[in-house]
């Protein structure tokens, strides 16, 4: 094996070697009126026999020695295009991508003048404009211009997209279910186990080619989305060499660099984002807990305090000092000539560990008055103190793929793993019930992990393409020793006049303390296969499959710490060894809480699905493309209710089978101006969570999560209509208008009498609409280009469909119209409709680049916003909490230095305006309380990457 190892060392040292005399001419070549990659089409250095023929993805590679040349493309029934003076330099790749124009009648030779081409925006744009679907996105060029570190920073530009909470993608107002993400068009889990949609924060941007959102449905595509899918693209086959280190620093003056940082000790790898075991479950789950009075088994007594021992003593944030943001990339990837074969290969790596700290954060709860005739919120409490969270993101991506005759395969391998470590020390004001003061300390650790290697295949027989590909992905979410304490303030009387305060955490005090572990892991297996066949130059039929299938386990577990007697104001305090209830005491500190059943679960799910499509040129000016795809679902769940009277063991809960039809019509205007019009029929699934029966309570919100076993799927008709010039280079403007109507809109909905438990329903009839508009123009200042994207939308859901509480002896029920009216204020007038949670107005994306100024090689200035938006959805006295506007303004610096440019410098700065994030509480015609602030301060970040 070690001889083999070194043949092929030696070979490829003198591989590079014979190469490192020539350069590269690689590139694309297009057919100019579909847009598609021409395959076969020859490549050829004019006067000479040097040349090749592009491969199935349109893709040539040809070497040549340094100077300039003359370049013919040629393809039957296709005018040649000759492009002349195109300079090659050694040891360099030259990348040129060419469009062929059709001309039967007359085959005239067209001849260029060569300039450099390859633009990936510009590539972009092309794949937009003809594409079968109504589509936008962003590509790793805009990633670099704008300076986004991770995708969710990046969505934010792209037109009708949205994210919320920094991490999940709402497209035109829909999020949760009704927005789909696949990696490299394969189905990716949820990381959130109260959610369905990714967490896109996981990607960072250098791994990544582009992002496609596909705004409607067509056959090939998975069935359940409505706002749209999101398909993130890995980087696969480098076009050239190379190696890049990259290195940055990130300083944000009220976050970094500062000695009051709320944080507190966990493990020894929290750098790495993954707990080193520091954090696990001390005892056994399935272990009997004793109370202090119990008389069995005979060493009661010893195994309570020894249980309590056996907990991790740190219950307090501590304040520490700080470092600054930092960040490290290395990549590397080339592609090889070797007879008759193509390889290409890539290697990236990427470390981030960000701190954020607000001083003075706030989380209220406000309540309706009982006196109709006062507008004014009551609130019932108030909470105010510090937060530290330390963010620590890793991820690794491997590519590699070979090209032969018509063939290629591909593998993909992507690792993402990601720790979040937060401490909050708050004081707690009741206003309500007691007006006592709490002192509040909350320690959490999240740790996310991604694992998905992926191996495809592409194949070109004659008239038929194959494609296809399948991958694992392996998730997990893990929250290891959620702390947290709330030692209640109870004030101390005697003779009727406060004489003190003592502390407590139980006993009917308001007090509280305890522990908690989730674990939720999930594996996906996806394929799928498509197959193009070519009828003739005007007609395409598509036909394929795809499988998926998950599997998920989801275990909780939970543990309160109790005593009657009075403690110290201080976390700490609680599990000192002095402390501990023991059996010769009888008095301390105690652990209880034992195995709940109705807080953890099994699920497994099926999708197979099967479609035929046509793509037809009715017309030289008419593209139709419409097809039907069939999905049959099927889930299964084990897991039983508190009591333990339900049980299902591996029970089907949903057996669906849906034929989903589509029509997208393009009709091209002019050359480069389209109008599209397109229906499509897609759905909605409930999720493992959703369609249970298991009841969980979430000790850190303190909301208590209730599964509804009937929750049954969405369906979902959509319209769309847009109009779009592709007038330059780089230059387009679009409008878009869309419509969709949701039979059983799935949301999540609020107990009257029990405001702190939700679960989920379908709800009869919903819609929702709006219209899009896009632009990007090059200004008359040479480099100078603007752009903009604008979003309106209006959504309804009709109230009377949705029960908040029933009746059970009276066989009655209360909608969320009927609980509105009756806590309308005298003056109110209450609709049936309200808005969607999470869809916002309006949204607004601007940037301006300048290219090549004074010695700099991009200068981009970015701004974002969205609309005030629902949040959580009130309910009886509960009002509803909305999303302010928070006006997001960025600049990013770029430049180019050394001799040989090979190093480059970007400064960024990231919410210029020092806006805050908030949520408030809104009531009839009384002003905003806060719900929540977020102080996000500016921050100032340095980056330095070199090329080898």
């Amino acid at each position: 094996m070690k001889y083999f190892i070194l043949t092929a060392l030696l070979f490829g040292l003198f591989f590079g070697q014979a190469q490192a005399q020539k350069g590269f001419l690689r590139g694309t070549v297009f057919d100019g009126e579909t847009g598609e990659p021409l395959i076969g089409a020859v490549v050829f250095r004019q006067g000479t026999t040097d040349g090749t023929v592009t491969d199935f993805n349109g893709n040539y590679s040809l070497p040549l020695q340094a100077g300039t040349h003359t370049i013919v493309y040629q393809f039957v029934s296709f005018r040649t295009t000759t492009v002349e003076n195109l300079e090659i330099v050694a040891e360099k790749v030259n990348t040129l991508d060419v469009t062929l124009q059709s001309d039967v009648e007359e085959l005239a030779e067209v001849v260029v003048t060569a300039q450099v081409i390859k633009n990936s925006e510009s590539a972009l744009l092309s794949v937009q404009k003809k594409s079968a679907n109504v589509l936008d996105g962003i590509s790793a060029q805009t990633f670099r211009k704008i300076g986004d570190s991770n995708l969710s920073g990046a969505m934010k530009r792209v037109t009708g997209v949205s994210v919320q909470g920094g991490k999940y993608v709402y497209v035109r107002g829909l999020g949760d279910r009704y927005t789909r993400t696949t990696l490299n068009g394969m189905s990716i889990p949820g990381l959130d186990p109260e959610r369905n949609d990714v967490q896109i924060d996981l990607f960072p941007t250098n791994v990544l080619e582009n992002v496609m959102v596909y705004k409607t449905f067509s056959p090939e595509l998975a069935g359940d989305f409505a706002g749209g899918t999101v398909n993130v693209e890995t980087k696969s086959f480098p076009e050239e060499k190379t190696t890049r280190l990259a290195i940055g620093l990130g300083y944000n003056p009220k976050m970094n660099l500062i000695n009051n940082f709320t944080s507190y000790e966990g493990s020894n790898t929290d750098f790495l984002g993954y707990d080193d075991g520091a954090r696990k479950i001390p005892l056994d789950p399935q272990t009997e807990i004793p109370r202090p009075t119990s008389p069995e088994p005979a060493n009661a007594g010893e195994l309570l305090e020894s249980y309590t021992r056996s907990f991790n003593p740190t219950m307090a944030a501590k304040n520490q000092s700080n470092f600054l943001n930092s960040s490290l990339s290395f990549n590397h990837g080339n592609q090889l000539d070797l007879p008759g074969v193509k390889f290409g290969y890539g290697v990236v790596l990427n470390y981030q560990n960000q701190y954020d700290y607000y001083g003075n954060t706030v989380v209220s709860s406000y309540f309706k008055d009982n006196n109709k005739d006062v507008n004014a919120l009551d609130a019932q409490f108030v909470k105010n103190g510090e937060l530290g969270r330390q963010n620590v993101l890793w991820s690794g991506l491997i590519t590699s793929a070979v090209k032969f005759n018509k063939h290629e395969l591909g593998l993909t391998f992507l690792k993402t793993q990601n720790g979040i470590k937060t401490a909050t020390n708050r004081v707690s004001q009741d206003f309500e019930e007691t007006s006592q003061t709490a002192y509040e300390n909350i320690l959490t650790y999240t740790q996310r992990s991604l694992t998905s290697p992926t191996i495809y295949g592409k194949h070109n027989l004659n008239k038929w393409t194959l494609q296809w590909s399948n991958s694992v992905t392996l998730a997990r979410v893990y929250d290891p020793d959620f702390r947290q304490v709330l030692i209640a303030e109870v004030p101390q009387y005697q003779g009727g006049e406060q004489v003190g305060v003592q502390y407590f955490i139980s006993g009917g005090q308001g007090g509280s303390a305890g522990r908690f572990w989730r674990d939720l892991n999930e594996t996906n297996e996806n394929f799928r296969l498509d197959a193009t066949y070519a009828l003739n130059e005007k007609v395409k039929l598509k036909v394929g499959g795809a499988g998926l299938y998950k599997w998920r386990t989801f275990d909780t577990f939970a543990y309160n710490f109790s005593t009657n007697q009075p403690v110290e104001n201080d976390a700490d305090w609680i599990l000192r060894p002095e402390n501990i209830w023991t059996p010769d005491s009888r008095q301390g500190i105690y652990v209880s809480g034992n195995y709940e059943a109705a807080n953890n679960y099994e699920a497994r799910s099926s999708v197979n699905a099967a479609y035929v499509m046509s793509d037809a040129f009715i017309t030289p000016k008419l593209r139709a493309i419409f097809g039907v795809r069939a999905e049959q679902a099927q889930m299964y769940y084990t897991g039983q209710d508190n009591l333990g009277s339900t049980v299902y063991d591996d029970e089907q809960t949903l057996d669906q089978l849906n034929l989903l039809p589509s029509l997208n019509m393009v009709y091209s205007l002019k050359e480069n101006v389209n109008l599209r019009g397109s229906y499509g029929r897609t759905l909605a699934r409930p999720s493992f969570r959703e369609k249970s029966i298991a009841q969980i309570l979430d000790p850190v919100s303190g909301v208590t999560f209730s599964g509804n076993i009937d929750l049954e799927q969405t369906n979902i008709d959509n319209f769309d209509l847009r109009w779009e010039n592709f007038f330059g280079r780089e230059e387009m403007v679009s409008v878009s208008a869309f419509y969709k109507k949701f039979n059983g809109h799935i949301e999540q909905t609020r107990f009257e009498l029990e405001p702190r438990e939700v679960t989920w329903q379908n709800i009869g009839g919903s819609y929702v609409y709006g219209l899009e508009l896009e632009f990007r123009k090059k200004l008359p200042v040479e480099g100078l280009m603007l752009g903009s994207n604008l979003s309106w939308a209006q959504s309804h859901v009709d109230m009377t469909q949705i029960i908040v509480s029933r009746d059970e002896i009276n066989n009655t029920m209360t909608t969320e119209y009927e609980s509105r009216k009756q806590q309308a204020r005298t003056d109110e007038t209450i609709d049936k409709d309200r808005v969607m949670a999470g869809q916002a107005p309006y949204l607004i994306n601007a940037f301006l680049n300048y290219s090549d100024f004074n010695g700099i090689n991009s200068l981009s200035l970015s701004y974002n916003v969205q609309g005030e938006s629902l949040s959580v959805v009130g309910v009886g006295q509960v009002p509803d909490v909305y999303v302010k506007p928070f006006h997001s303004f960025n600049l990013n610096v770029t430049r180019e230095i050394g001799e040989r440019k090979n190093g480059q410098i970007r400064f960024t700065i990231d919410n210029i305006l020092g806006d805050s994030k908030e949520q408030v509480w809104k009531n009839h015609e009384s002003g905003d309380e806060l719900f929540s602030r977020f102080d996000e301060g500016r921050t100032f970040t340095l980056r330095y990457q070199y090329s080898f």
